[in-house]
Order: C-alpha cells, then structure tokens, then sequence
C-alpha cells in the first residue's frame, strides 16, 4: 500500500488526550489519527451511497411518503417495527 505523509494542527489538549489514549492502547498517536480517518472515511462514503441509493428509488417513483409526525413518535417510542408509507 502506497503511504503519504500527511501534516495538520490540532489543538494541544486534544493532542494531549491523544497521546493519553495512544498509551493506554499501547499504540501510536498517528495510527489513532489513521484509524479514525479512515473512520470518518468509511461512514462518509456510506453515507453517500445511501443517499444516491434514496436518490435512485425517489427518481424511479419506488418510494412511500412517511409523514415526518410519524417518523418523530417512532424515534421517541419503543417500537422496532419502522412506519409503513402510504
């Protein structure tokens, strides 16, 4: 694999907490940095597929309309089941 050096600044204390962190898990600050990079980069990547992926169902008319009401009371209830479109 095909490394680069990347540099940036980051506020002290966050630096401090890293270094706290990286010893406690016995490992690097800068393999911490590439882990949550490579984090940030996974859940940014995903994100985006599910919203080309929702695009592609609302332009093929494949898609329910939830109200947004419903959707609200579901997140504050204990239910599993998502709400049913219309």
């Amino acid at each position: 694999m095909n490394k680069i050096i990347l540099t940036t600044e980051i506020d002290a204390s966050l630096n401090q907490a890293l270094e706290e962190i990286a010893r406690f898990d016995n490992r690097s600050p800068g393999d911490l940095a590439d882990q949550a990079i490579r984090n940030l980069v996974e859940e940014r990547v995903a994100t985006r597929e599910l919203l080309h992926h929702g695009l592609s169902l609302i332009d093929s008319g494949d898609v329910k309309a939830i109200d947004s009401a419903e959707i609200h009371d579901w997140l504050l209830s204990n239910e599993d089941e998502f709400p049913q479109g219309r």
